[in-house]
């Protein structure tokens, strides 16, 4: 072995321990960055050269300079995102609907219902009472007044979903089109030898954000870029550096629709997206919202129905009869709307019939039958009465509401399981940068002392071969 050789031994060693010195600087510098995947230096030795008498090592080599990532925890993380995306989605339209319909027993529309039987009850009791039929008029306007509101909550909640529908498309395609060009870009960059950890690191945040909007799977090739993948249905969102971003169109009701582009066509996938932030509001402006206002349609219908049925037989203070108390009649789509009491009775109190002959002011025949009407079961309710129904309606609300927001709970606890051990794998530890910090500085140290040890002593055998 020549005495270069013995420099080149040294020089590579320097190099390698310096550059592990430089590493382990950097993990610890972004110890605290979103995202950051620490970095690993691996080394192997440079190939053997034949010396007299064997065979004499040339140094160490950089091998490579990698991220250290578990692929199974980000595939396991990542599926758990994109559960926890549908469910907080869900979760956050629902707790926000809650307080508008209030607790079973207390909310506004059992009030107006309990108040609306309660003035039927005093009209059974003074059928001749001006006063007591202005409560009658006044409480049928409450009722249907409560039904506005609750209607009204029901379509701002799902116009809230529908927006976010919107704004969530948007953001799946931006990360799409930023991942098309990281595909690009790691390719040209690895291709040419160079290292392209900060794209990698910048590509897993960003599919880690993608996991959260929608369910995906995502395919590593082997020239480093990534492919994703609808989880429901297959469609290819992203292919090497071709994004294929989610369409939308809007139906007559304003509602955004999804479609993805498959065999030359625009294929709705609305229906069949329920993973992520994304599925989750689907889920709740298709499913949730138009349930609870198709029962709160049902209940005035019904209420409409069942008072009209008994009111139109019975005879006013004038001697009318044959009159709706409730309009429109009989009771069309989407009653909680535009159920309103009848503006003939509006006009003149004394067209409420509590009578069950004309002329009889005394008369309580009819107002006796409407207040029984609180208690009776209603076929087209199922069978519950009126207060059991809405009470029913009011549980469901709660119950979606806790159970969606449990499952956020119970997400969040499984996603911040994963994550700590990716970060356990992948996150910066800063007493092992320390130790590796240490042992890089001694190990350079020592092959400072080997190149000084090799001066000196071809110092010593140029002065022996001079004198």
């Amino acid at each position: 072995m020549t005495v270069f050789s013995q420099f080149a031994i040294g020089r590579t060693a320097m190099r390698a321990f310096r550059l592990g010195m430089n590493l382990s600087g950097y993990n610890v510098a972004n110890a605290n960055t979103p995202g950051f995947s620490r970095r690993r230096l691996e080394l192997g030795p440079l190939p053997t050269i034949a010396v007299p008498g064997g065979w004499a090592g040339m140094g160490v080599d950089v091998v490579s300079v990698h991220r250290v990532r578990d692929p199974f925890l980000d595939f396991a993380t990542r599926r758990e995102m994109g559960r926890l995306g549908a469910d907080t989605a869900r979760a956050e339209i629902l707790a926000a609907m809650e307080p508008m319909f209030g607790e079973v027993g207390t909310n506004e529309l059992q009030g107006a219902l309990t108040n609306f039987f309660d003035s039927l009850e005093s009209l059974s009791v003074q059928p001749d009472d001006p006063a007591v039929r202005e409560n009658v008029l006044a409480a049928g306007r409450q009722v249907a007044s409560t039904f506005h509101r609750l209607d009204t909550y029901l379509v701002e909640s799902r116009r809230s979903a529908n927006q976010q529908v919107a704004d969530k498309i948007d953001r799946v395609n931006d990360i799409l089109d930023r991942l098309s060009q990281i595909n690009v870009e790691l390719l040209g960059l690895e291709a040419g030898g160079g290292e392209a950890s900060d794209l990698r690191d910048e590509r897993d945040r960003l599919v880690d954000e993608l996991s959260g909007l929608v369910s995906i799977r995502t395919v590593e090739a082997d020239n480093g870029q990534v492919s994703v993948f609808l989880e429901e249905t297959g469609d290819t969102l992203l292919a090497g550096e071709l994004a294929h971003p989610l369409g939308t169109f809007q139906d007559a009701e304003g509602m955004h629709h999804v479609t993805v582009l498959r065999g030359g066509e625009q294929v709705d996938l609305t229906g069949r997206l329920r993973g992520g932030a994304l599925g989750g509001y689907l889920a709740v402006r298709d499913e949730d919202v138009p349930g609870y206002r198709e029962r709160l349609d049902t209940l005035a219908a019904e209420l409409a129905r069942e008072v009209n049925a008994v009111h139109s037989s019975g005879y006013g203070l004038d001697g009318s009869t044959g009159l709706a108390f409730f309009v429109p009649d009989p009771p069309g789509d989407h009653m909680a709307s535009s159920i309103q009491v009848n503006a003939r009775i509006e006009e003149d109190p004394r067209r409420i019939a509590a009578a069950d002959a004309a002329n009889e002011p005394g008369n309580n025949a009819i107002a006796l039958r409407l207040a029984a009407l609180r208690e009776e079961p209603v076929t087209g309710l199922g069978g519950h009465s009126f207060a059991g129904y809405g009470a029913d309606l009011m549980a469901a609300i709660g119950r979606d509401t806790a159970s969606a927001d449990a499952s956020r709970q119970a997400g969040e606890t499984i996603v911040d399981s994963l994550d700590l051990k990716r970060q356990q794998v992948a996150g910066v530890s800063l007493d092992e940068e320390a130790a590796d910090l240490a042992k890089w500085q001694q190990s350079y140290q020592a092959a400072a002392r080997y190149m000084q040890t090799v001066n000196r002593v071809t110092e010593m055998a140029l002065g022996l071969l001079a004198g």
